[in-house]
């Protein structure tokens, strides 16, 4: 399985030190996040995103996912068009505003869905030169609100918060059709379980290119037993992200520890997600380390967690 890694796991490194980092731990492919302070960076020009595009395909690396921090759930009065980094207040993370034809239920300018729209367009710009390989781009649900409890029944909120986001998914559609870009919802925040997400999806038009980025963590420290995540994405997942930690006592937080030194059982997930791609045809799904140094900037290098990941997983066997 190839490996791959997100720049949220280097923050302010260059596109040259990331491409060295990759080179080092034998990774082919990049999650690359779009944040002020970054290479990859809101309101880039044409020139800006061909150079990158260049340079990865100069590399051999393959962009993975571009990951923007579209909120496809956000309440439209909530949105106030930019991309939020979460975490971090001051920094705006996307891609520009679109072309002001992405309008709400009332024709009323949609910002969220217009971010949607351009994060669709840089998707497409930076994979120029992918050989083959899909574009894609990674959205939240974002939805504001806390996830239902386990084994509760969807709220009114949540059941609106599925809609909107399922709405604006399918009115992005046809553009991300036309430019061959996959749209991944991302287990997260308001959304962190596979039930959760596959309550959204039923509300996805059958042909919208949509699919789902499995973060390891995020269902497991919401009670979702891995086996039944696995159930629920069996025909959505494009991929996982993996990471470790501990669980807090008396909640579901997590503290953050190198791949193999928390709780979660990441060989048994491996072999899962194995076996939801070899159902597809795909035989060598992605294998992709999402280390949060970005916000959590005691955690060590991502090298180090790059050859944790590969020894838990034996990848270098």
């Amino acid at each position: 399985m190839p490996l791959a890694f997100s720049t949220l796991g280097c923050p302010g490194d260059s596109l040259a030190q990331v491409i060295d980092t990759a080179r080092a731990a034998g990774a082919t492919g990049l999650e690359i996040r779009v944040a002020d302070g970054e290479f990859a960076h809101p309101g880039m020009d044409a020139a800006e995103r061909a150079a990158i595009a260049a340079a990865l395909c100069a590399a051999g690396l393959e962009l993975v996912t571009l990951a923007s921090y579209v909120k496809v759930c956000a309440p439209l009065e909530k949105s106030d068009g930019a991309l939020p980094t979460p975490g971090a207040a001051d920094a705006a993370a996307g891609a520009p505003a679109g072309d002001g034809a992405a309008h709400g239920a009332h024709g009323a300018a949609d910002p969220v869905l217009s971010d949607l729209l351009a994060a669709v367009e840089l998707a497409a710009d930076l994979s120029r030169g992918n050989a083959g390989a899909p574009a894609q781009v990674r959205v939240f649900p974002g939805a504001g609100i806390e996830p239902c409890k386990m084994g509760q029944a969807a709220s009114a909120a949540h059941k609106a918060a599925d809609r909107l986001g399922a709405d604006r998914l399918n009115a992005a559609a046809a553009r991300a059709r036309e430019l061959g870009v996959t749209m991944l919802l991302e287990t997260h925040d308001s959304h962190p379980r596979a039930s959760d997400i596959a309550r959204l999806l039923q509300h996805v038009d059958a042909d919208a290119p949509v699919k789902v980025i499995w973060d390891l963590m995020h269902p497991w420290r919401h009670d979702e037993a891995p086996e039944r995540t696995a159930q629920l994405l069996a025909d959505s997942l494009a991929y996982a992200q993996y990471k470790d930690g501990v669980r807090n006592p008396g909640g579901n937080t997590v503290t953050l520890t190198l791949p193999g030194d928390g709780e979660l059982p990441l060989a048994q997930m491996r072999e899962l997600v194995a076996g939801i791609s070899e159902a597809h045809g795909v035989t060598d799904p992605w294998i992709s380390l999402e280390w949060e140094r970005a916000w959590h900037p005691q955690l060590p290098p991502v090298a180090d967690a790059l050859e944790s990941l590969k020894a838990v997983l034996g990848l270098d066997a």
